[in-house]
């Protein structure tokens, strides 16, 4: 278990990485999609007899939609991607999806360092929680430093005998 709490730490780190590279370009991609997405007026019926197509070429049956920054705002209607945001609307979910792998694997690093942590305790190897704990607790952002951490936790947990670091 203390193996694969420093498993998932690196997972998150690597993902938090990937999150944090991706940042700028998200921000410039949100803000074109909330230019150029469309919301279908709600006072089309769905069953008009019109195609899709004619309905949103008819400008007086779509407007614009506006997400207030900050809000939960939930906006009704049907959304309309047209061919030129659907990158952008792409690259949203990618970024999406990264932030709950690193997620993810937060929540499993903190469980199987719980789990481990018992074990530790009750064979009283307080170095290896100690630099497992300081591995955990340890920013994304100084890659090196992490590594370093990384590099004390295993030795710790093979001087321990637990487990194949």
């Amino acid at each position: 278990m203390a193996v694969a709490t420093l498993a998932y730490k690196c997972m998150e780190v690597a993902y938090m990485r990937v999150v944090y590279c991706k940042d700028y370009s998200i921000i410039k991609d949100w803000h074109e999609l909330q230019s150029t997405l469309k919301i279908v007026s709600q006072d089309e019926s769905p069953s008009s007899s019109a195609s899709d197509v004619d309905n949103l070429n008819n400008q007086t049956t779509v407007k614009k939609a506006t997400f207030p920054r900050g809000t939960g705002t939930h906006v009704s209607g049907n959304l309309v991607l047209s061919a030129e945001t659907r990158p952008n609307f792409v690259r949203l979910l990618d970024f999406t999806q990264d932030i709950n792998f690193a997620m993810e694997a937060s929540a499993k690093c903190q469980r199987t360092f719980a789990l481990a942590n018992v074990n530790m305790e009750e064979a009283q190897n307080r170095d290896c929680v100690t630099s497992i704990k300081r591995v955990i607790d340890f920013s994304f952002q100084n890659v090196d430093e992490f590594l370093h951490l990384i590099s004390i936790a295993t030795n710790a947990i093979r001087r321990a005998g637990l487990g194949d670091a």
